[in-house]
C-alpha cells in the first residue's frame, strides 16, 4: 500500500483533503440532485419530484456511491493508521 502520511505535516495537509474528497464522492448524487431540483423549482415555479424532474432521480445513485464511499473511507483510514504507527515507531 502506498504511504499517505509520510511526515507529521501531512496530518494537516493530506488527511483532511482526502477525507472530504471521499465524503463528497459518496454524497455527490444527493447533493447534485437536490441543488438541481431546487434551481429548477425556482425557475419554473413547479415542485420537482421523481416523476416530473430528472434531477430528483439522481439521489437514488447514492445507493451505489455511499457503500463505495464507506468502503473507500475504511481503506483510507486503515492506510492512515498504518502510516501513523510506522511514523511513530521510526527512530529520529
Amino acid at each position: 500500500m502506498a504511504k499517505i502520511i509520510k511526515r507529521k505535516r501531512h496530518y494537516i495537509t493530506r488527511f483532511p483533503v482526502w477525507f472530504f474528497v471521499i465524503i463528497f464522492f459518496a454524497l455527490s448524487p444527493y447533493l447534485i440532485g437536490v441543488l438541481g431540483s431546487y434551481l429548477t423549482e425556482l425557475s419554473t415555479g413547479e415542485p420537482c419530484n421523481e416523476s416530473n424532474c430528472g434531477w430528483m432521480v439522481l439521489p437514488f445513485f447514492t445507493f451505489i456511491t455511499l457503500p463505495m464511499g464507506v468502503l473507500g473511507l475504511l481503506v483510507f483510514l486503515v492506510i492512515v493508521l498504518q502510516d501513523s504507527l510506522e511514523l511513530k515507531n521510526t527512530p529520529k
